[in-house]
């Protein structure tokens, strides 16, 4: 919890954790403190404080259910020589599910922009890379040698939340590390489509739906040719 780690570190200097018996001497008496893991948060609790730091850029209070996970997962393509990119990692219950499902991790790269989630993701999975910032600087983050050969976009961001200009900058962005054809998932908690996609020039259907998630939630798939 975020306490904990208040207790244990201020301005750089080591103090006890709570309840401790002993505080920490200089001449080596009693016991330092934890260091502390950001995989160590419990991801419900980080998930809903992060939400309600910035309720626009994350879909929901709870993570995905693996159901929804398992459902992007299907429709994800396995070429030896392509990547899998995620949009919005959160607590990783997508990520999870994608490595379950046999992805490598070392294919698999996240960009997350939050801080915190982005330091919690990088501590859980630690083969995957996860990279800090804006999903719409993905041309730049991604090392060059994966630009263009981007098989399938996971996206756990809420694109129906997002203006029609903002998410033709996406998609425009998107498009340029993935070759056209290839498929955009999103997952959204409406019956409708979460993109526009007569005006951003997309051909998209529902895929399924993942009733166990809190809200159900409908996976779409997108593609630009």
């Amino acid at each position: 919890m975020p306490t904990d780690r208040a207790e244990t570190t201020l301005n750089g200097k080591k103090f006890a954790a709570r309840g401790s018996a002993k505080s920490c001497h200089p001449h080596g008496h009693g016991h330092a403190p934890r260091a502390h893991s950001p995989a160590s948060e419990n991801p419900a609790w980080l998930f809903f404080r992060r939400w309600a730091a910035n309720p626009v850029s994350i879909a929901s209070i709870t993570p995905s259910a693996p159901s929804l996970g398992r459902l992007m997962a299907r429709h994800v393509r396995r070429e030896a020589d392509e990547i899998v990119v995620e949009y919005g990692g959160g607590t990783g219950a997508i990520t999870k599910a994608l490595l379950d499902s046999g992805i490598p991790a070392s294919r698999l790269f996240v960009i997350e922009r939050d801080k915190e989630l982005h330091a919690y993701m990088t501590a859980k999975f630690p083969g995957v890379t996860v990279l800090l910032g804006d999903v719409k600087d993905v041309r730049t983050l991604l090392p060059p040698q994966w630009v263009g050969k981007v098989g399938t976009i996971v996206c756990g961001i809420p694109m129906i939340l997002i203006p029609t200009e903002a998410q033709r900058q996406i998609m425009d962005e998107a498009y340029a590390v993935m070759p056209r054809g290839r498929r955009f998932l999103a997952f959204t908690y409406s019956f409708r489509s979460p993109l526009r996609r007569q005006a951003l020039g997309l051909a998209g259907k529902r895929l399924g739906w993942a009733m166990s998630n809190i809200p159900p939630a409908a996976v779409w798939g997108y593609t630009r040719d």
